[in-house]
């Protein structure tokens, strides 16, 4: 395994498996190059070794909800390195620091070392630019964990992109009602990072608010201005749209000016439970929304994530442990490291239909994927169904407000259901 490009751990299975790999080349050579697989002559799971990288988000505005992630996409490489699964597995790290540039040089960098298939990034904006420019011209799959904005789902990427978060045209609608129905607000402004991501976001929730949006309001490097700016006609409440390194600076700025009577709402971009200790304030009139993790499989992830790393898991960490898992098993049943053929096997290993595989259950999926025989995928996050522009669907949500000791859950809601 790699974080960073540095070499930190690899298998003995990993070594056999590029040692066979290369007998296996060798053989191919002789037998000629125009031979197809069948399942009668894929390769044997001894003889691979399954590779899938990373662009995770270790620094930057991301980086404090990023690094969780980040082990969790590492988790089920880990899981099947500790099994009896025949395969060598190998997996790759890179830090996009939360910024476009670095997305697409992290995404290059796992491209030219020959990775098929990447979980990640995170950030709809880094995402936008990563797969765009790097990994969708390459034919290289990624399934990122941590992107929201709707326009994902537009992309032309030709079958290569797909996420296991959710949308978040969802989102603004659970948030809207609730703003409406459990704080009886009739007016809102809108404060959110610049960008797709955040101007999306904004935008939909003002589109389902019932009341008056008086302002939408964007930000970037600076703070007190734009936030005096949102809240310049007092309304009843303030809708903050960015990441946990804004959300300090902005909440640090707007507790050194205001008694905090106003009722804040914020999203999954922001939602870190170190906040108010960063801030130095309780922050307890400050509430928010955030993608559920309601999986048949989150029990079984939650204890490993907890005895690999001896914490809970966080947001996005179950989206991206099934974002790693999907794309192995993608792999297995492809029968090569190839971001073609992976992607011809996304949707298949998450079909109803085959074996049921689980977060408990991976290894024997990976072993019978690559056997030829049909598995579907049932995942931490959610069911793991994508549709037809690679997303995902039957996600809740959580409610939860802010207080001293961090965030507390107040309830789940479904956006099928008005709040």
């Amino acid at each position: 395994m790699y974080r960073n490009g540095r070499i930190s751990e690899r298998s003995r299975r990993e070594l056999l498996a590029a040692t066979t790999g290369v007998a296996a080349v060798g053989l191919a050579g002789c037998l000629g190059s125009d031979a197809e697989q069948t399942a009668d002559s894929r390769t044997p799971l001894s003889e691979r070794t399954l590779r899938y990288g990373g662009v995770m988000a270790l620094s930057g505005g991301l980086g404090s909800v990023g690094k969780p992630i980040a082990d969790a996409v590492e988790l089920p490489g880990r899981q099947l390195e500790a099994s009896d699964v025949e395969a060598g597995v190998e997996w790759r790290i890179e830090d996009s620091e939360t910024t476009a540039r670095g997305g697409i040089d992290a995404m290059r960098t796992l491209v030219d070392a020959g990775y098929p298939a990447v979980a990640g990034p995170l950030g709809s904006d880094v995402t936008l630019q990563a797969v765009q420019q790097a990994s969708i011209p390459a034919e290289v799959v990624n399934c990122s964990p941590a992107s929201t904005t709707p326009t994902l789902s537009i992309l032309n990427d030709r079958g290569f992109s797909y996420r296991t978060a959710p949308d978040d045209s969802l989102q603004a609608v659970v948030a809207a009602g609730l703003a409406a129905d459990e704080h009886g607000a009739s007016s809102a402004a809108t404060l959110y990072i610049a960008g797709d991501y955040g101007r999306q976001l904004s935008g939909a929730f003002a589109t389902s608010f019932d009341g008056e949006v008086q302002r939408q309001v964007s930000f970037s490097d600076a703070y007190e201005e734009p936030l005096a700016t949102a809240l310049a006609d007092d309304p009843d409440l303030l809708f903050v749209i960015g990441y946990p390194e804004d959300g300090v600076e902005i909440f640090t700025h707007y507790y050194d000016g205001r008694a905090g009577d106003e009722t804040v709402f914020t999203t999954d971009g922001m939602m870190d439970p170190s906040l108010p200790e960063q801030v130095g304030e309780p922050m307890s009139n400050v509430y928010g929304t955030a993608p559920s993790s309601n999986g048949p499989g989150y029990d079984a992830f939650a204890e490993r994530y907890e005895s690999e790393y001896g914490r809970s898991p966080g947001i996005f960490t179950a989206n991206g442990y099934d974002a790693a898992a999907v794309l192995l098993l993608a792999n297995a049943a492809a029968g090569e490291n190839d971001g073609g053929a992976i992607r011809e096997q996304m949707r298949a290993v998450a079909s109803e239909g085959g074996t049921e595989v689980t977060p408990e259950t991976l290894a024997e999926g990976v072993r019978r994927a690559a056997a030829g025989d049909p598995v579907e995928y049932r995942g931490a996050s959610s069911e793991v169904v994508f549709d037809e522009n690679g997303d995902v669907s039957g996600i809740d949500y959580e409610y939860f407000r802010y207080d001293a000791d961090g965030i507390s859950v107040i309830e789940t809601v479904s956006p099928e259901v008005e709040a």
